[in-house]
């Protein structure tokens, strides 16, 4: 031994302290193993969900009877533009423009009994409608329509990817980047009349030729959708001369 103590405590000690690091080590992985295998547990049940969700909503809307229901006010996910800020809003519909202070109808929602309509989203509605063309048909109350479709697609366009065209009675709105077509053409009866003309239309004796729908319906032969309404029509004293 030449004298010297051997120090069988100290190195006892360092061995128990290097078996003490390699446990809490151990654990530590353990458990940074433990805590990441939940986490994509927990992302891969999250996802589970939301698929499950969605394909739930789909199958629950395309059962949904959608005339069924009711309006319900929403100012949580609405008003869905701003009517102030839509190029293409006329003058005549303009109720902000021009000061109206009760803002409350832009909060409605039509709700069916038997689903919840998603959001209205302008992008989906875009891609929906890439390389296709979609013609409103009517009067006023159809040009309304026309104008919230145009006005909720335009705010996700930029200024150089859309245009608006007027030629006499037909209206159209192109979003270049999609190749989609949204048009308005004037015709408040559907069939030819003499209240065709969209700025002199406004005559005391109605007259209409009940066979000659020719006339308007060349405009959109080849829409791939057509939407048709008219609140002359809807009038109970309307009073049509026919030949």
């Amino acid at each position: 031994m030449n004298g010297r103590p051997v120090l069988f405590g100290s190195s006892l000690k360092n061995k128990g302290m290097g078996i003490q690091l390699s446990f809490q080590l151990l654990v530590a992985i353990i458990t940074a193993v433990l805590v990441l295998t939940a986490l994509s547990m927990s992302r891969g049940i999250s996802q589970a969900s939301k698929l499950v969700e969605k394909q739930t909503q789909i199958s629950s809307l395309s059962s949904c009877n959608f005339y069924s229901g009711k309006w319900v006010f929403d100012n949580q996910s609405r008003p869905l533009y701003n009517g102030t800020n839509c190029s293409f809003m006329d003058d005549g519909m303009a109720c902000q423009k021009f000061g109206r202070k009760n803002l409350k109808y832009l909060y409605w929602k039509w709700q069916p009994n038997d689903c919840d309509l998603p959001r209205f989203n302008a992008t989906a509605m875009l891609e929906k409608l890439r390389n296709k063309r979609v013609v409103y048909v009517g009067d006023s109350l159809n040009r309304n329509q026309w104008v919230s479709m145009v006005c909720i697609l335009e705010s996700e366009i930029p200024n150089h990817l859309k245009y608006v065209n007027y030629n006499g009675s037909l209206v159209t709105f192109k979003a270049i980047e999609y190749n989609a077509t949204i048009d308005f053409y004037w015709a408040p009866l559907l069939v030819e009349s003499n209240c065709d003309d969209p700025s002199y239309h406004r005559v005391e004796e109605r007259i209409v030729r009940i066979d000659s729908i020719e006339k308007h319906a060349r405009i959109w032969k080849d829409a791939d959708v057509l939407v048709f309404n008219s609140y002359l029509w809807w009038r109970l004293n309307l009073k049509v001369g026919i030949f």
